[in-house]
């Protein structure tokens, strides 16, 4: 039997993952935020992987992966397998 997780934004139930167990949710990765509350993408550079995030309103490329998401801290980073995974850090 899966455990059940949940997203640490939202409290909504999300699909099991042991790699990342703290992990947000889709719906919750749409907003992600600079510090200085601009709107953040983030994308894996090429099949491959790597990761890169951009500011949306501009296409200009951010050297962070630090973002917020309904004000709490998070780090982006590139999952295991491909794709982006969103987790908060600290407190």
């Amino acid at each position: 039997m899966e455990d059940k997780q949940h997203c640490p934004i939202c409290k909504s139930e999300t699909q099991y993952n042991p790699r990342y167990p703290n992990y947000i949710c889709s719906s919750c990765a749409e907003t992600p935020l600079s510090e200085d509350g601009r709107s953040l993408q983030f994308h894996n550079v090429s099949l491959s992987g790597g990761f890169e995030a951009r500011y949306i309103d501009t296409g200009e490329v951010r050297d962070s992966h630090i973002c917020f998401v309904a004000g709490k801290k998070c780090w982006a980073d590139e999952a295991r397998f491909g794709g982006i995974v969103i987790q908060p850090v600290g407190d």
